[in-house]
């Protein structure tokens, strides 16, 4: 378990005179030699390490056991407010192996997100740090590629260095050093004493070559000390670079033979920092580590890598995103903000007093007061056709009711006098009443009825007169 900041434990301090503490959980007491102490010095700190309860003594010469429910303060630091009279009492938090929230740097308490305050004591909301961000007890800490407190906005652009990095890799033999064991830990005296000494001899036999950053030591071997290293290369990044390595290829090939060849025992004496084998010196082919576009990508991240290019302004080379302004391949979102997402760079189109703006590039506006008047001109026409209707409609309804009642009316001025009502007939001929004693079934009445065509023409036209249709008024 780690040191967190806890502010449940408080050093509190009593009377100097009485010259000891207590502890608000468990009561311990101690007594600190405070010969040496000056007591004009502001503060005294002092370590409350492995604490306990002081056994008490009993009547009859017992002593009572150290009580198990009293909490054990190990890896704790209290602080003493200085004075010589008066009750004092410090204010300034405890660090101990406890569930508080934070952890203690020295210095400061690192709240986790979520926390705040002097002791991570208050909680806010969690701060979700965007695009890559990480969450560093304090702050996000962003990727190279953004900024902001979230890490929510793209900065213009990132400069990178015109340099091509390369390296070779070569294999020596020092004879003027002993193998050890301890060698093989980087960490150990023995390794960075070694790597200190190698670094130095190699700086002054590649001397001659401005494209020479220092070597990397990758392994060491038995046989009294094989090293294999790196030679680290950074050429200018120029058009037709590719032949300029080779060529410092070739100078490193030279200079480290030559050097090799030279620094070699006399007399199991070395005259220089290092004595290699002569004939133990392997070089092997340049290889290309890192170009320029692939610095961009790896400054841009993994997840944006796919929308950076490299561009030239200012003599200076700088690797942007389509968000970048001010570049050729810049994208302009015309009334917008663009934005870099995992999904590529989008325009986010803004919204004005005045105008809404919308697009691929929130190229296309339209004025809020055309939509108002637009808007307003059709409901007007709406209403309009509405209340159209409505008189229209209205009038209908009461020409209906006039005429239905004036149909009325007539129809009981008939009914009073005996008289069919205006527009319907009654054909007695063919009143079909089964209640009339006169009543004979045309089954029965035609039933042996048999018509004689014989005496009909054909082609003799057959004129019907039309009836008349009597219209009364209503």
């Amino acid at each position: 378990m780690g040191m967190t900041c806890d502010p449940r434990y408080i050093v509190r301090g009593q009377n100097l005179k009485d010259d000891k503490f207590t502890l608000e959980k468990g009561y311990s007491h101690f007594r600190p030699n405070l010969q040496n102490v000056d007591p004009n010095a502001e503060g005294l700190t002092f370590s409350v390490a492995d604490f306990r309860p002081r056994p008490q003594a009993l009547r009859g010469g017992s002593v009572a056991p150290t009580s198990p429910s009293l909490p054990e303060i190990t890896g704790s630091t209290g602080v003493w407010d200085g004075g010589g009279s008066g009750p004092r009492e410090t204010r300034r938090p405890v660090t101990t192996e406890t569930d508080g929230h934070g952890s203690w740097d020295g210095k400061v308490c690192l709240c986790p997100n979520g926390f705040t305050g002097n002791l991570c004591q208050d909680r806010v909301p969690v701060v979700i740090c965007q695009n890559g961000g990480m969450w560093d007890g304090l702050k996000c800490q962003c990727p190279s590629l953004f900024y902001g407190p979230r890490c929510e906005d793209v900065v213009d652009s990132i400069e990178i260095e015109q340099t091509v990095s390369a390296s070779v890799e070569v294999t020596v033999t020092v004879t003027s050093k002993n193998y050890s064991e301890q060698l093989q830990d980087r960490q150990s005296d023995e390794f960075k004493e070694f790597n200190e000494t190698f670094t130095k001899q190699m700086a002054i036999i590649y001397a001659g070559i401005p494209e020479y950053d220092g070597v990397f030591i990758r392994e060491l071997r038995k046989g009294s000390i094989v090293v294999d290293y790196d030679v680290i290369l950074k050429a200018p990044y120029t058009e037709g670079y590719e032949n300029a390595l080779q060529n410092i290829s070739s100078n490193v090939r030279e200079k480290i033979q030559n050097a090799t060849a030279q620094q070699v025992l006399v007399d199991k004496n070395c005259n220089f920092l290092l004595c290699f084998n002569s004939t133990a010196t392997s070089v092997q082919n340049i290889s290309v580590t890192e170009t320029p576009e692939e610095a961009c990508q790896r400054e841009a991240g993994e997840d944006f890598a796919k929308y950076v290019t490299l561009e030239y302004k200012n003599d200076k080379l700088h690797c942007i995103t389509p968000c970048s302004s001010g570049y050729k391949a810049s994208l302009d979102c015309h009334y917008g903000k663009c934005q870099l997402q995992r999904s590529g760079p989008q325009c986010l189109c803004l919204t004005t007093d005045t105008h809404w703006y919308s697009g691929d590039t929130c190229d296309w506006g339209i004025q809020k007061s055309l939509v108002y008047g637009l808007v307003g001109a059709g409901v007007a026409v709406l209403l309009l056709i509405l209340v159209i209707l409505g008189v229209f409609s209205f009038r209908f309804r009461r020409e209906a009711n006039r005429q239905r009642s004036r149909v009325s009316q007539l129809q009981r001025w008939n009914e009073e006098e005996g008289r069919e009502s205006p527009g319907s007939f009654h054909n007695v001929g063919f009143d079909h009443n089964e209640e009339r004693e006169d009543y004979v079934h045309l089954d029965s009445m035609y039933s042996n009825f048999e018509a004689s065509l014989r005496h009909i023409n054909p082609e003799r036209k057959i004129q019907i007169q039309r009836p008349q249709v009597v219209m009364t008024s209503l």
